[in-house]
């Protein structure tokens, strides 16, 4: 007889292809911090491709026509999205358009004229005027009363409803 090998019977364990959500669950069991690092996968890739069309805005590329389009939509896209990591754009002003200096400036001008009967007022209406200290309030000028024209009764200034 012929001897005929046959071959064993293969061992081999089919793997399966893990998919990206079975990566994501070896990483981190928990749900939150799933759920945050595919967050954070996002906005990455916000940025990633907010940045390369920028670049092909203002950037000519060997292999790639340079794009004509206006960049503005895109780098408010660029920009919100660095800010989700804590990345802000540098300004030597604040946000009030005010720089430190100018405020130290004026806080220094206001302290010395604060002896020269520089008061602070709230207005109100009816027009009232109080001191900051919650002193004496002194009724200057009230709102005449509104009248409805259809019934004649008077018309509370506040509420809007018939007095």
């Amino acid at each position: 007889m012929v001897d005929q090998q046959t071959a064993p019977p293969s061992n081999k364990k089919e793997e399966k292809k893990k998919s990206v959500l079975n990566k994501l669950q070896e990483i981190t069991p928990d749900k939150d911090e799933q759920v945050a690092l595919i967050g954070v996968a996002v906005r990455l890739g916000i940025v990633i491709w907010s940045g390369f069309c920028l670049t092909l805005a203002y950037i000519d590329i060997p292999g790639f026509a340079k794009q004509t389009f206006d960049p503005t939509f895109i780098a408010s896209i660029f920009t919100s999205t660095l800010t989700t990591f804590g990345v802000q754009a540098a300004s030597k002003k604040g946000g009030n358009g005010i720089t430190k200096e100018d405020m130290q400036k004026m806080m220094a001008a206001n302290q010395a004229s604060a002896g020269a009967g520089e008061q602070i007022i709230r207005v109100q209406t009816p027009i009232k005027i109080q001191s900051p200290d919650g002193g004496e309030i002194q009724q200057v000028v009230q709102a005449p009363a509104k009248i409805d024209p259809i019934t004649g009764k008077e018309i509370d200034p506040i509420t809007g409803q018939f007095k």
